[in-house]
């Protein structure tokens, strides 16, 4: 059995939010819109990894700028939506939110542009909400396998913070900016095939939260009398608990299971390729009287952890995170 430690420190997570109005004497004028929000967030990362010796060919521990964003939400009217959102890491910007949203009656709508698909709890969480400043490996391998994460398409499905919520999306499943319009070069994951998913998540109480969500990701080509067209699919169960632990603290623990397999076409093995996956992540937040100025307005401080195992055709990796936040 492998283990796999992996110690990663949030320096600095600096959130500022503001909501576009009258500047001075000078008049803002919001075309077409009912109201706009700028969002933004700098995060600073120091990671140090145990596997790579000091006189190693590569190196070992540093910092980076681990996600500078910078979001615009604009409300057009009480039912349409827009958001756009940016990112610059390690000095290369990307897009990451591309999106329109018609609200329709009961909490129904339809969404389309580039966006999270709906799989995996901890994946639909914003990083500015994290339990860890880094996701689990469970997140990373279904986004590895385009699963989850960001991609183009289209998603219909109702919100609802009472009762039950669902989400079927559409999209190319090649993940962020992957074109399959007519006249892409094709690639594994760039084709004519396309990326079915789809959640339903159930209240059960106040405090409690279960979810099953399912992805069938058509991938590979057949191009001329070479063919590696297959399919990855996964099931992935989930819950989430939230309780209130005083008149200030709070104790989230979300996890739960992926079941999946990568067809053997694909592969261009005798054989497919099963894994199941596992995790299991906590976090205890205290809030303080007071904000202390002493500190930067420092209100609250946070202990998270989890646990991650995936079993990948019988090959076992378990990771371990942990860290607080301030």
């Amino acid at each position: 059995m492998q283990k796999r430690f992996v110690t990663v420190m949030g320096l600095a997570s600096l959130v500022f939010y503001c909501v576009i109005g009258t500047a001075g004497a000078q008049e803002l004028k919001l075309k077409n819109s009912a109201s706009w929000e700028l969002q933004g967030r700098v995060q600073l990362q120091h990671l140090f990894n145990t596997d790579v010796d000091g006189d190693a060919s590569r190196t070992n521990n540093g910092f980076r700028i681990r996600r500078g964003r910078f979001q615009v939400s604009g409300k057009l009217t009480e039912f349409v939506e827009t958001k756009f959102q940016i990112e610059v890491r390690d000095n290369s910007p990307r897009l990451k939110d591309a999106e329109g949203v018609l609200n329709f009656a009961n909490g129904l709508y339809l969404r389309f542009g580039q966006y999270k698909v709906p799989v995996w709890r901890e994946e639909l969480r914003s990083s500015s909400k994290l339990f860890l400043v880094e996701r689990s490996a469970v997140a990373e391998f279904l986004g590895d396998l385009n699963l989850s994460v960001r991609h183009i398409g289209v998603e219909f499905g109702r919100l609802s913070n009472e009762g039950v919520g669902f989400a079927i999306n559409l999209s190319n499943g090649a993940g962020e900016g992957g074109r399959e319009d007519a006249g892409r070069s094709k690639s594994d994951f760039v084709n004519n095939g396309k990326l079915l998913t789809g959640r339903v998540n159930v209240p059960v109480g106040e405090t409690f939260q279960i979810a099953v969500s399912g992805a069938m990701n058509r991938v590979g080509n057949t191009i001329g009398t070479q063919s590696n067209s297959g399919t990855i699919t996964a099931i992935a169960p989930d819950f989430g608990l939230y309780l209130d632990t005083g008149e200030r603290g709070t104790i989230e623990i979300e996890g739960g299971f992926v079941f999946g397999s990568i067809d053997k076409d694909f592969l261009e093995q005798p054989e497919g390729s099963d894994f199941t996956l596992f995790d299991v992540s906590s976090r205890l937040t205290q809030k303080m009287a007071q904000a202390n100025d002493g500190l930067a307005g420092m209100d609250a401080f946070e202990l998270a952890a989890g646990f991650s195992r995936l079993d990948v055709d019988e090959a076992v990796v378990n990771v371990i995170r942990f860290g607080p936040a301030f």
